[in-house]
């Protein structure tokens, strides 16, 4: 009873996770062909824990290969994601600072964006204009 119970669980969350995955791809999310694998893999885990009621030696080795077909999805991710975390700052950034260059804050400031109480948005140029926008709203 506990390989049906390991395979069923493993092949349902697998399942929908990658199901899920694919999913994504009809809103225009990059669609990746061992994904269907990936599936494939936890539809075999789900038939795999069917007939480990009955032959659980055949199951054993068809989950073997079902968990090998999901593992194709998911180690390059695996393997994608602890490079990623583990990996040194790039060399575009470990230069730059996180300060304001000098001379920044004399800029003039070109546009403005202010909320009227209609609702609309004005966008004024110069701020004795937005002045008199908020002192009417007033």
């Amino acid at each position: 009873m506990f390989p049906f119970c390991l395979y069923f669980c493993t092949g349902v969350i697998t399942g929908f996770h990658v199901y899920t995955l694919v999913a994504l791809a009809v809103y225009g999310a990059p669609f990746n062909p061992l994904e269907l694998l990936s599936l494939l893999g936890s539809l075999c885990l789900l038939i795999a824990a069917y007939v480990s009621l009955f032959k659980p030696y055949a199951a054993a080795r068809l989950a073997l290969i079902a968990c090998l077909a999901i593992w194709c999805f998911y180690g390059p991710a695996v393997a994608k994601t602890i490079r990623t975390k583990f990996d040194k700052q790039s060399s575009a950034s470990r230069d730059r600072g996180f300060f304001t260059p000098p001379g920044f804050e004399s800029l003039p400031a070109t546009s403005v964006l202010t909320v009227v109480r209609e609702g609309g948005f004005v966008s004024t140029g110069s701020s004795a204009r937005t002045r008199g926008v908020c002192s009417e709203d007033k």
